[in-house]
């Protein structure tokens, strides 16, 4: 129990205490549209320092982005073979989606665990595939799915020499391989479940499951990481695409958010050097029509950037502020373009929408243009 001196204490110095009637409320810095809440911060990075960012696709974002703000990012640094190409980015096979599939990825790739080849899971034509990466990765023999396994591990073990990890919680519902014990990073291909369903089982992951996982992965980075390693949580925005569950997909989604984040607050609450960056708030509680795709599923470039800068900001990797639009706003009062865009969308919310299309129109092609490139230069090699 706290004292109430100590209470009155804590508000007193907390400058977002308000949602309504006070400078920097809420509701006020939430009317400017982008919004990106402050969140227990106990440390501070520097120029220079290495990023590894390893959970749900929402990593992916966060990675890019610190890459093009110029952070070191060696969760880019990609040497594995066959990783498929029907994604545009390349990482994407590397997605973790939930707390106990990130702990399984960095205990093999520490050495506490052997990936074993049971793990391996038949296709068919005497090909199997690896239900640890992304159902994009490549598929092939048990011996060739085996060697891309230790090149796998040596990716992962690149979070152990990182500066900063950032773990993103992703998802909580689970498939489990009987034969195994271990949790599969997706859903079974739909033919072998049919096949072998009896192998195959499925858990929604408890606050307890959740919270211990995230504390095992935090030792386990301080037993093999470099000496002063920070790390720091946070819960992606991005929804669940279907739910194996009875309830609606909203609700189910809701419900694994709520999880995932209580487990990051009450971890963070007790781990020193352990801090949470409210990224999953900044996008639900900012404009969404800035904040998302046309799907409603995946997260807009244009929040991602405002979620980077403020990281770099806060934590001293940049001393730049988030970038003020001000100018570029009035500088669109005299672009025929966005005149014309303007007149047809009809209203300020639509014009929005329509604009930000159009950014993740182009981001997604500049991916997969650089996916390509990068693949054309590996084969001239």
């Amino acid at each position: 129990m706290i004292s109430a001196k100590d209470v009155l204490k804590a508000g007193r110095n907390n400058a977002h205490d308000r949602w309504n009637g006070a400078e920097g409320g809420a509701a006020e810095r939430m009317a400017a549209r982008m919004v990106v809440p402050m969140g227990r911060q106990s440390f501070r990075a520097k120029p220079g320092d290495t990023f590894f960012a390893i959970g749900s696709c929402f990593a992916r974002n966060v990675e890019e982005r610190l890459e093009l703000a110029g952070a070191r990012v060696t969760s880019r640094n990609i040497a594995v073979r066959d990783l498929g190409n029907a994604s545009a980015r390349e990482g994407g096979v590397f997605n973790k989606y939930t707390p106990v599939s990130i702990l399984q990825e960095l205990q093999w790739a520490a050495g506490e665990a052997d990936y074993p080849e049971t793990a391996l899971l038949p296709v068919g034509g005497g090909e199997v595939y690896d239900p640890y990466l992304s159902g994009k990765a490549g598929r092939g023999s048990v011996a060739e799915l085996m060697a891309r396994r230790a090149e796998v591990g040596r990716y992962f073990a690149q979070a152990f020499e990182a500066d900063v990890v950032v773990l993103t919680l992703g998802l909580v519902e689970s498939w489990i391989d009987r034969e195994t014990g271990l949790a599969l990073n997706e859903t079974p291909a739909p033919t072998l479940l049919a096949r072998e369903g009896k192998r195959f089982g499925f858990e929604v992951l408890s606050l307890e499951r959740c919270e211990a996982a995230v504390a095992d992965s935090v030792a386990l980075l301080r037993r093999h990481g470099k000496r002063g390693q920070k790390i720091v949580l946070t819960v992606s925005p991005v929804p669940l695409g279907r739910t194996f569950t009875d309830m609606d997909v909203i609700v189910a989604n809701t419900m694994a958010k709520s999880t995932l984040r209580v487990a990051a607050h009450r971890l963070s609450d007790r781990i020193e050097g352990l801090d949470y960056f409210p990224s999953y708030e900044a996008v639900m509680h900012s404009d969404p029509n800035l904040c998302w795709q046309r799907d409603r599923r995946h997260v807009s470039d244009v929040i991602v950037g405002r979620i980077i800068e403020t990281f770099l900001n806060r934590y001293g990797v940049t001393e730049e502020a988030p970038q003020d639009f001000s100018d570029a706003l009035s500088a669109l009062d005299s672009d025929p373009t966005f005149q014309k865009w303007s007149e047809m969308a009809g209203d300020e919310t639509a014009l929005i929408a329509r604009l930000n299309q159009e950014v993740n129109k182009y981001k997604n092609m500049v991916i997969k243009l650089q996916g390509e490139l990068k693949k054309a230069r590996l084969g001239d090699t």
